[in-house]
């Protein structure tokens, strides 16, 4: 029989994600109220704990904070994770601690959703470093560049009134496969830029309008694929 979680009497009821109190890392479990490290499972009594409110998404799977990721080593991380969360593991346990695995696990399944896309993680990864809170802002861009988007959407748009949209998808692909080759070098020189003095904000600022630009040209190419169906 699983063991009854230590009620807390006159506590009011929280989300799992609130319901321990985190202080430097260390928190309080929310069972046997012992003092915790930040970590997923209380090493005395054996319960999964919820993730704190300061734990973001590369925290929440034990990953480094990378723009360049390893793709084997994020699926190894979700599966890990998966399998410590996952509902059918906490079947029998308290109805606290099934919440908990619940929250988690959605968590997780959140947190791998957006880090397995290198642009979505590279928002992402933006956000928290200009304390966002992982809520990405958008983007303004620089006047010229939107007027060169704006010229590629005329130039597109009259190939495809002309019925020439692999002309137009390619013209689209070649500002957008060097734009991204681009992307994926500032991912490089990010991460080791943080390896040794930390990024400068211009380094982030400048990945952040190359995000936003390609984000423009995605919609371009997606509009043209649209026109042709």
């Amino acid at each position: 029989m699983a063991d009854t979680a230590i009620p807390r009497s006159g506590a009011p009821t929280l989300h799992p994600h609130q319901d321990r109190m985190e202080h430097a890392g260390r928190s309080v479990c929310w069972n046997c109220e012992k003092t915790i490290e930040d970590v997923d499972v209380c090493p005395s009594c054996v319960r999964v704990q919820p993730f704190g409110e300061a734990r973001d998404y590369f925290r929440i799977l034990d990953i480094p904070q990378r723009l360049a990721l390893d793709p084997r080593l994020l699926i190894s991380a979700y599966h890990e994770k998966s399998r410590l969360f996952h509902p059918d593991h906490h079947v029998g346990e308290t109805e606290k601690e099934q919440e908990i695995a619940l929250a988690n696990a959605s968590l997780v399944n959140l947190a791998f959703r957006t880090l397995r896309d290198p642009f979505l993680r590279a928002r992402y990864y933006i956000s928290r470093k200009r304390g966002e809170d992982g809520r990405p802002k958008k983007t303004t861009l620089p006047p010229e560049i939107l007027m060169d988007i704006m010229d590629l959407r005329e130039e597109t748009q009259s190939l495809v009134s002309q019925g020439r949209h692999s002309e137009a998808e390619s013209r689209v692909r070649a500002v957008l496969d060097p734009l991204e080759q681009e992307i994926y070098a500032a991912f490089d020189k990010i991460d080791a830029l943080e390896e040794e003095k930390g990024a400068a904000d211009s380094d982030i600022d400048h990945l952040a309008e190359r995000l936003e630009k390609r984000a423009y040209i995605q919609n371009l190419l997606a509009e043209i694929k649209e026109a042709t169906h």
